[in-house]
């Protein structure tokens, strides 16, 4: 299998799991904080992981301090908001405005010369972003501070993805994940009121045990892998395509309506990510030699 198709399918994986994350996450902050949500769920995460972080740890000081900040930056401040938004506003809410990230990437990226940024990945951002617009205005009526929130849950994750292309850590896949869950969880424990999930039923404990296998470790590991190999702003581009999952299980899961404007904005999202990905685009033909 080719290196475009694995990054494809690892792709699409992420945008299933994390798509279907926003009404789970939802469902799971309806009787547990989102601190707690998120600090019982990046801690189990890094019980789950322990066996490969003993394996693959950072040996450099520099290495555990950028492992350090990505933890704080991706989990602790990022995942607390985005839980926090999905208790104050709608799931298609929060999705919508979350996928202003990938323009705040590509604006990063530009700015700084990390890595080429296409003209194709500007025209598919701006097209996705229309089909953005189009959601959002048949679907924003979740309260201010939720959307507010979720805008800085993007900037958050922006940050959290530029790094993790800027860093290309030695440690790698699922231990990365495990020590970035471990920070991240440390950086919460002073915000928390210890409360036990499992005791809380299914529809708290539930959504908590799917976030941690399906969001965190398979999710996160393959988003981590794509960027690195694939750069930020290619990787960023499918985030587009999140809020077409997400409107679709808050419609089946939360009774959030879906018409014919989400139809359309769902259309301009996946036609942006195949523009800037490059799949299609005008070429001027050839041009002839004048005969001397």
């Amino acid at each position: 299998m080719s290196r475009r198709s694995q990054f494809g399918i690892s792709m699409a994986l992420v945008v299933l799991t994390w798509g279907m994350n926003y009404a789970m996450t939802k469902i799971g902050v309806e009787r547990l904080a989102p601190v707690n949500f998120v600090f019982w769920r990046f801690l189990g995460t890094a019980a789950a992981m322990l066996p490969w972080m003993v394996k693959d740890r950072p040996r450099r000081w520099s290495d555990w301090g950028k492992l350090a900040l990505m933890g704080l930056v991706g989990v602790s401040l990022y995942q607390w908001l985005f839980a926090t938004a999905l208790s104050l506003t709608t799931a298609a809410d929060v999705a919508f405005l979350f996928n202003l990230s990938p323009l705040m990437t590509l604006a990063v990226q530009s700015v700084t010369g990390r890595r080429p940024v296409t003209r194709f990945m500007f025209w598919g951002a701006g097209i996705a972003v229309l089909g953005v617009l189009l959601l959002a205005h048949a679907s924003l009526n979740g309260g201010w501070l939720g959307d507010l929130m979720a805008l800085l849950a993007a900037m958050a994750w922006s940050a959290f993805t530029v790094m993790t292309d800027r860093f290309q850590l030695p440690v790698k896949g699922l231990a990365q994940t495990g020590w970035m869950a471990a920070v991240g969880s440390l950086g919460l424990l002073p915000f928390i009121r210890i409360t036990e999930p499992w005791r809380l039923g299914f529809s708290t404990w539930g959504p908590l045990l799917y976030t941690i296998l399906f969001v965190t470790i398979l999710g996160l590991s393959l988003w981590q892998r794509a960027v690195e190999t694939e750069g930020a702003g290619r990787a960023s581009l499918y985030l587009y395509v999140i809020p077409v999952v997400a409107a679709l299980s808050g419609w089946l899961w939360l009774g959030e309506p879906i018409g014919w404007t989400e139809g359309l904005g769902a259309l301009l999202i996946l036609s942006g990510v195949i523009v800037g990905e490059g799949r299609v685009g005008f070429r001027r033909p050839p041009s002839r030699l004048k005969s001397l």
